[in-house]
């Protein structure tokens, strides 16, 4: 029996003088811009990711938050910008009412009564994205953040077609859209998905409250956000509708900049994004692959794939045992990310899946206080990544978010915001590491990537897809570094994911490989991949040759882009 194959795939780009890789292809237009004009790396990143937040609006955007690693070639420098959303200081612990059983969602966690932490009012962390885009650009960048905002500014006010992925996006969760009144009217028409063609003319989606706001932050600064009159304006009108917010919220919020986080695999040095992110999960999980000679097996062998679903498995269960915002929970970052405790591990990895994986001893870990251990469940995320190099050799790997597609699902009356749901990313039940607490940073899947051989930028990745995102960061850089695939290629190659249960793996890996692990006791589930439903994260990348020359990578299930400049 023979059956036609469609092929899903995209040809790299290609450049020498800067590259853009971004989710929106609009977006991506606008960081390429700025590179030809003349900016920097950062300048091109943060007018990218002030335009993706009004083009791709299901996924980021100035009422979420965000993690920003930068190269600065000249001084050999990176650094990492968290601009992660927080809790309200009206926040506590017990915040939520817990009912029994598990959450329907995909996080796993505890039920809560009317789903308060995933959409409506009680869902909103404070944001961070405009805070964290002006402090890169005023610290980093070359251009005025006036000047940065006005892409953005211009697609909110004259506003963009309808694609068939935003009509989508829209459909899929149509019901809670227009559940609230201010989104409704942006993002549907009357309670239904807005359509790609209008009478054979696209559809254009104007947001101009948005477009008003993005102003006010262009006069302004992050002051007028965070302290200002649209500041006032959010605050107010999110509390009329249920919101904990408070003015006090935007004028305490912090940017928190400090060196990234460090490992290295195979030889090559890896800066990520320190905790809480999904850094810390990712060097744990390249600690342990590096562990074994997966190069000689090859790329997507079955004794590959069963070393990476054993590693895979013990970081995510250490994941959800330790990791928590170390500003206030203890979490033994140094020792989860040793290589000697990938080793002692790696020493448990036999021929065999293991039928029950325990997190590292609290002792060998230097932990004196141990929470109860969350749920290891998994999530899909709304989620948007940015990668840039310039002409300079400067890079920027940029993952922002509202969390869930469509955040809280409330835009703010009178602004044009759509506002996050970073509570859902807390473990709602007392007592975890991860549990609410005011100010408190919740633990996210985000993980920034940059990778450096013999100190010259190699790569820079990223992708959207909640926890998902930390699997395939990992499978990524092995396809590179021990397999020897171009960035296109490791993108697009097969690929399987641990943080769900059972393992997920994809229906284009070869079926003997399949039985052979669950022969070897692994329980896997097959997923297909189309442009509908991403079972996987939805990575985009940078490689940079030893020529220097850069090669762009986007997942060819989603309508992302790589623009490379001559």
């Amino acid at each position: 029996m023979s059956r036609s194959e469609w092929v899903i795939d995209r040809a790299e780009a290609l450049g020498r003088n800067g590259m853009v890789a971004a989710k929106h292809e609009l977006a991506a237009e606008v960081g390429v811009a700025v590179l030809e004009d003349g900016g920097n790396a950062v300048d091109a990143a943060v007018a990218t990711a002030f335009a993706v937040g009004v083009v791709e609006p299901f996924m980021s955007g100035i009422g979420g938050g965000g993690l920003m690693l930068v190269f600065l070639a000249e001084r050999n420098e990176t650094v990492a910008i968290d601009f992660g959303m927080c809790a309200p200081l009206a926040a506590r612990p017990d915040l939520y009412e817990l009912l029994p059983g598990q959450s329907a969602t995909r996080f796993g966690w505890r039920a809560v009564k009317d789903n308060a932490n995933v959409h409506g009012p009680l869902a909103i962390a404070v944001p961070g994205t405009v805070a964290g885009l002006a402090t890169a650009a005023q610290r980093y960048g070359t251009r005025p953040l006036a000047e940065l905002l006005q892409p953005a500014i211009r697609l909110a006010r004259e506003g963009f077609p309808v694609s068939w992925h935003t009509s989508l996006e829209i459909a899929q969760d149509a019901a809670l859209l227009a559940r609230y009144p201010s989104t409704r009217a942006i993002f549907t028409r009357e309670g239904l998905p807005l359509p790609v063609f209008t009478d054979l003319q696209p559809t254009i989606l104007r947001q101009p409250d948005l477009a008003r706001s993005l102003e006010a932050i262009a006069r302004g600064g992050p002051d007028a956000f965070y302290r200002g009159e649209l500041g006032k304006t959010l605050v107010e009108g999110l509390r009329s509708l249920g919101a904990i917010l408070s003015e006090q919220d935007f004028e305490a919020y912090t940017v928190r900049i400090g060196p990234p986080l460090w490992g290295t695999y195979r030889g090559l040095h890896i800066a990520t994004a320190p905790a809480p992110s999904g850094g810390p999960t990712l060097l744990e999980s390249l600690n342990l692959m590096a562990c074994f000679d997966l190069a000689s097996w090859g790329q997507n062998n079955e004794r590959t794939l069963h070393v990476l679903i054993e590693a895979f498995r013990q970081a995510f269960v250490d994941r959800f045992t330790y990791l928590a915002d170390p500003a206030f929970v203890p979490v033994p970052v140094e020792a989860l990310t040793d290589p000697a405790y990938a080793q002692e591990h790696a020493t448990e990895i036999g021929e065999r899946a293991r039928p029950v994986i325990t997190p590292g001893i609290p002792e060998r870990l230097g932990v004196e206080r141990v929470f109860a251990r969350s749920l290891p469940n998994y999530g899909s995320g709304a989620t948007t990544h940015i990668c840039v190099v310039d002409h300079w050799g400067n890079a920027v790997s940029l993952t922002q978010t509202l969390l869930s597609a469509w955040g809280s699902r409330v835009v703010a009356p009178d602004t044009g915001i759509l506002m996050n749901n970073g509570m859902f990313w807390f473990d709602p039940e007392p007592g975890h590491a991860n549990s609410i607490e005011p100010g408190k940073r919740p633990l996210s899947n985000m993980t920034p990537t940059l990778v450096f051989a013999e100190k010259e930028l190699f790569l820079v990745l990223g992708a959207m897809g909640g926890r998902r995102i930390i699997n395939a960061i990992a499978q990524i850089v092995s396809n590179v570094i021990d397999h020897g695939l171009g960035i296109q290629a490791a993108i697009t190659a097969p690929r399987i994911d641990c943080s769900v249960q059972p393992t997920a793996v994809s229906a284009r890996l070869d079926p003997s490989v399949v039985a052979q692990l669950r022969k070897r006791g692994h329980e896997l589930q097959v997923v297909r991949e189309d442009f509908a439903d991403s079972p996987f994260a939805s990575p985009v990348g940078i490689l940079r040759d030893r020529e220097g020359v850069l090669h762009g990578g986007a997942n060819p299930y989603y309508p992302a882009m790589a623009i490379g400049l001559d």
